[in-house]
């Protein structure tokens, strides 16, 4: 009769085992769906700008690119100079780190004075480029892309405090 117990026991355990097997491999199912499409998904919102630079000039160094830019009307820093230098981590040039500097001056004469550092990747003529800026009234983040060929770069930044 014992024997009878344990082994209903132990069938019970069995079952419950396989239940609760069974709904882990679903949830990590669902989990191995679902958070590739949360990671590519990745999206900035909130307060921001849009603008475009001209590119003004380009000069090569042996380990990177310097370019300056200026802009007629970005956001709330009025008319504004930038130069970003372009560091490439690989010998294929296809990606690397940059630092940069922007001087902006506001209709009303208000100086703004940035330090930025970011990422780049390059695919053909197009460099993207994403940073995070010290700047005068705060800390921005930008994400943008460089077109070699139209000599323009166009930003998005973001307040971020």
């Amino acid at each position: 009769m014992i024997l009878f117990f344990m082994i209903k026991i132990l069938t019970h355990i069995f079952n419950r085992s396989k239940k609760i097997m069974m709904n882990l491999n679903k949830l990590l199912a669902v989990m191995a769906i679902v958070f590739p499409m949360a990671i590519a998904a990745f999206e900035v919102t909130g307060d921001h700008f849009k603008d475009t630079f001209k590119i003004t000039s380009v000069t090569a160094h042996e380990d990177g690119t310097s370019f300056n830019a200026e802009s007629d009307s970005a956001g709330q820093y009025g008319k504004v100079y930038l130069t970003y230098n372009l560091k490439s981590s690989n010998s294929s040039r296809n990606s690397g780190t940059w630092i940069g500097y922007g001087r902006g001056i506001s209709p009303e004469g208000n100086l703004a004075i940035g330090n930025l550092m970011g990422v780049w990747t390059r695919d053909g003529s197009i460099i993207s480029i994403k940073s995070l800026d010290e700047v005068t009234d705060g800390i921005n983040f930008m994400q943008g892309t460089m077109n070699l060929i139209s000599g323009e770069i166009n930003v998005e930044v973001y307040k971020v405090d």
